[in-house]
C-alpha cells in the first residue's frame, strides 16, 4: 500500500471513530436533557451517526485499491483533516444550549471532511457516498439549529 492509500485508510478509520464517538456523545447528553426537543434531536442524530460509521466501514472493508486515485487524488489526500476537538467540547458541556451549539459545529466539521473525501474519490463510486454523507451532516446541523432557535 502506498503512502496515499495509507493516508486515506487512516482518514477512513478516523472518520469511523469520529462518527462512533459523536454518536456516543449524543446518547450520553440526550440522557441528561430535560428539554424534550433537544433530547429527541440528539437521540435521532446518534442513530444516524452510527449509520454513517457503518457505511464508512463497508468502504474500508472492501479493501478497494486506493492507488487508483491518480495524481489529483494523491494531491487532494493532504487536504483530509479530521477534527475531534468539537466532540470533546460536547462531552465536556452540560448546558443544553452549549451542547447543541457544539453539536452543530461537529456536524459542520463532519460535512467538511466528507466534502474533502468526495473530491479525493471523484470519479469513483464512493464519491457519491461521501457527497451524500456531507449532505446528511448539513441536514443534521440544520435540525440542531432549529431546536436551538426554539429554546
Amino acid at each position: 500500500m502506498d503512502a496515499t492509500s495509507r493516508r486515506i485508510v487512516n482518514a477512513l478509520k478516523t472518520a469511523i471513530r469520529r462518527e462512533e464517538r459523536t454518536s456516543a456523545a449524543y446518547v450520553s447528553k440526550a440522557k441528561k436533557m430535560r428539554d424534550p426537543a433537544a433530547k429527541k434531536v440528539l437521540e435521532t442524530l446518534a442513530k444516524q451517526e452510527i449509520g454513517h460509521a457503518n457505511k464508512l466501514l463497508k468502504i474500508l472493508n472492501k479493501g478497494s485499491d486506493l492507488s487508483t486515485l491518480g495524481k489529483k487524488g494523491k494531491d487532494l489526500a493532504g487536504e483530509l483533516h479530521v477534527v475531534n476537538d468539537d466532540i470533546r467540547a460536547i462531552e465536556n458541556s452540560s448546558d443544553v444550549v452549549k451542547v447543541l451549539r457544539k453539536a452543530a459545529k461537529a456536524e459542520e466539521n463532519s460535512g467538511r471532511l466528507y466534502r474533502s473525501m468526495e473530491k479525493i474519490y471523484k470519479g469513483l463510486d464512493v464519491a457519491d457516498l461521501f457527497a451524500k454523507l456531507a449532505e446528511e451532516e448539513d441536514k443534521h446541523k440544520d435540525r440542531i439549529e432549529k431546536v436551538l432557535a426554539g429554546l
